[in-house]
C-alpha cells in the first residue's frame, strides 16, 4: 500500500472517523507516515486511530500515549510469541492488563473492556488465541464489514474423528495432534488472519480482507498441510467450512453458524 492509496482511504475520515485496519497497520509499521498525518490533521488523528482500532473514545490528550502503548505491547507480544499478533490483539491485551493504572476507565466503554478477556489470550495447548479473543474480534470485524463493506471471511476447522483418535491412541497423543494442528494452521494462514481455538477440536480463523475465493484457497492449503503432518507416525485430517460475510447476514452469531454449517 502506498501513500496515495492511504490518502484516498482517508478522504472521508472527518465524517465517519473510521480508518481501515490495513491503514492502521501501515501507520504502526511506518511511524513517520503516521506523523505526517498527525501534522496534517492535528493530535486528534491519534484519537481517530484509537477509535478505529478499539471502537472506544478516549480523551484527545491521552490518545497519542495510548496508541504508542498499544504499539509497544505488539512489539513485546511479537517477541514473546515469535509471530505478529496483530494490532487488534495487542490492543485487547493492553486494555485488559495494563490500562487501569494509566487511564480513567470511565473515559472508555468500560463494560466492553470487561468482556474482552479474563486473563490469558493464548490457548496453552494449540498456541492459538482463546475463544474470548475470537468473540470480541469477530464482533468488531463484522461491525466494520457492515460499515465499510470490506471483504470478511470465516474458516471453521474440525479435526476428523478426533474422539476415535483419542480413544485409540490416548489423550497425550490427542493433545499432540492439537498442538501440531495449531502450529500448522499458524504457518498456513496469512499474516493478519486471526486463528483461535474455538473449543475442543474445533479451530476457527477470522480472515479480514478475504473474499470467498481467497478464503477457499487458504482452506485448501490448511487442509493439505495438516494432512501431510505426522503425529508420532500417525496422520490426522480436517474438515473445513468457509463463509464470506454479506449484507443479508444479520449478526456475527449468524455468520458463525453459517460458517459452521459450511
Amino acid at each position: 500500500m502506498d501513500e496515495t492509496n492511504i490518502s484516498q482511504d482517508l478522504i472521508n475520515i472527518q465524517e465517519n472517523r473510521s480508518i481501515p485496519y490495513d491503514v492502521l497497520v501501515k501507520f504502526a509499521n511506518t511511524p513517520s507516515l503516521l506523523k505526517g498525518y498527525v501534522e496534517q490533521y492535528g493530535i486528534k488523528f491519534y484519537q481517530q486511530c484509537v477509535f478505529s482500532l478499539t471502537h472506544m473514545t478516549i480523551a484527545e490528550h491521552l490518545s497519542e500515549v495510548m496508541w504508542n502503548e498499544i504499539i509497544n505491547r505488539r512489539i513485546i507480544l511479537n517477541s514473546k510469541l515469535n509471530r505478529d499478533v496483530g494490532l487488534k490483539v495487542a490492543a485487547i491485551d493492553f486494555l485488559e492488563n495494563f490500562s487501569d493504572n494509566l487511564y480513567d476507565m470511565t473515559s472508555f466503554e468500560a463494560h466492553k473492556v470487561n468482556n474482552i478477556v479474563d486473563s490469558a489470550i493464548i490457548d496453552p495447548l494449540t498456541s492459538l488465541y482463546v475463544r474470548r479473543i475470537f468473540d470480541v474480534i469477530i464482533e468488531k470485524e463484522f461491525q466494520q464489514f457492515l460499515r465499510n463493506d470490506h471483504p470478511l471471511s470465516l474458516m471453521m476447522i474440525d479435526i476428523d474423528d478426533f474422539k476415535h483418535f483419542n480413544d485409540t491412541y490416548g489423550h497425550q497423543e490427542g493433545d499432540e495432534a492439537l498442538r501440531k494442528a495449531g502450529s500448522v494452521l499458524l504457518h498456513s494462514i496469512r499474516q493478519y488472519d486471526i486463528a483461535c481455538r474455538y473449543g475442543g477440536e474445533e479451530l476457527i480463523v477470522i480472515m479480514p480482507q478475504a473474499d470467498i475465493i481467497a478464503a477457499a484457497e487458504i482452506a485448501k492449503r490448511v487442509c493439505q498441510n495438516i494432512a501431510n503432518t505426522h503425529i508420532n507416525g500417525k496422520n490426522i485430517t480436517v474438515s473445513i467450512g468457509v463463509k464470506e460475510a454479506n449484507k443479508s447476514i444479520a449478526s456475527s452469531k449468524e455468520f458463525l453458524k453459517l460458517t459452521d454449517d459450511a
